[in-house]
């Protein structure tokens, strides 16, 4: 019988092939017995060569393998690389971070908006009356450009204006106009004009000329005014116990400042002392008193209210008296500005009006 390798070298029983059984079989290091296997086609290829690439550090080859419109179909056969080649550096590895880092997308530059320019004419601020006093603020854009400005305050089927005013050259370069008409430091007091006539409202009109593209324009515009409560706010004084003022409102609050406010449809008006027209409402009033540079602290001030309404009228009314005395650490008797702060019912136009008296 012919002799095997191992009995030809004498090799011991337990490093060969047919060796005792009770020696494990040793590892096949060197692929010796690795049986012959035919390539098969494998529906998840196509997934194993992209986790290979990732395993060598080419996840920028999975990338473009997904993203790539022309991708084989993943049933088709694919040949993996030898393993002997496995160590060797793939073409595409210079450039894997280019693959994979995205460079933020710039914002496109967007042209700068042009500022239209103003245009020639006359706005209103406001209109409104408190009882029968008008008050009216004008502003005059590009006034080099606005060679005149009128406004008439007229009554419905009456030919005679209440009022008539024509701004002259220097009063329209300023830009801004503030209705004021016969003695008054501000409006235009209608008593007179509804004498002997039906009271109604007064709607003003504003007429001006301008030049522009076309050359010079006129125009014409009308406001109906909005309404407003009366403010009465003054000092009273111990004189004025048993005279007309006590007649008029009613009751005296002697040696005290007085805000008073009539026929408010609101029972939550908005009275209060201070100056910040932040804090006001449509509607809301804030009076400021100063006495040689110093301000009335505003917890000094009480509000007092009552609630009535007219025969055949079933509209509640309030009148409203804010008092604030003078405190027991300000001078007793000298001088005080006052400064009434309003914002409009009608709109939020914010009013300041500022007066001195003696107490």
């Amino acid at each position: 019988m012919r002799k095997r390798l191992h009995e030809i070298m004498d090799v011991p029983t337990e490093f060969h092939e047919d060796g005792a059984p009770e020696y494990p079989v040793l590892p096949d290091e060197f692929n010796r017995n690795a049986p012959i296997v035919e390539p098969e086609t494998d529906k998840h290829r196509l997934r194993k060569i992209m986790l290979y690439f990732a395993s060598i550090g080419l996840l920028s080859v999975g990338l473009l393998f997904l993203s790539s419109p022309h991708t084989k179909d993943p049933t088709a056969s694919v040949t993996p690389p030898p393993a002997a080649q496995a160590s060797e550096t793939p073409a595409l590895t210079a450039r894997p971070t280019a693959a994979v880092t995205m460079e933020p997308t710039a914002e496109p530059t967007q042209a700068p908006t042009a500022t239209p320019a103003p245009t020639p004419g006359v706005d209103v601020i406001y209109y409104y009356h408190a009882s029968l006093v008008y008050y009216a603020a004008l502003n005059i854009s590009v006034p080099d450009q606005v060679t005149s400005v009128s406004l008439r305050l007229t009554a419905p089927n009456d030919e005679n204006p209440a009022l008539e005013i024509e701004l002259t050259p220097e009063e329209i370069a300023k830009g801004y106009y503030q209705l004021r008409a016969g003695d008054r430091d501000d409006g235009f007091d209608a008593n007179a004009y509804f004498a002997y006539r039906e009271e109604t409202e007064l709607t003003m009109e504003i007429r001006y000329t301008a030049s522009g593209d076309a050359g010079q324009e006129t125009y014409v515009e009308t406001f109906d005014p909005s309404v407003e409560l009366w403010i009465d706010w003054r000092y009273d004084s111990e004189e004025d116990i048993g005279g007309i003022a006590e007649w008029m409102y009613g009751e005296i609050f002697p040696n005290c400042f007085v805000v008073r406010l009539y026929e408010s449809t609101d029972p939550e008006q908005q009275l209060i002392v201070g100056s910040d027209a932040g804090t006001l409402k449509n509607g809301g009033i804030a009076i400021a008193i100063s006495i040689d540079g110093r301000d009335i602290p505003s917890e000094d001030g009480t509000l007092y209210s009552a609630m009535y309404r007219y025969t055949d009228d079933d509209t509640v009314f309030y009148d409203y008296a804010l008092v604030i005395p003078v405190p027991e650490d300000f001078p007793q008797h000298g001088t005080a500005t006052m400064t009434l702060t309003r914002r409009l019912s009608g709109s939020d136009a914010v009013i300041v009006r500022i007066k001195t008296i003696e107490y």
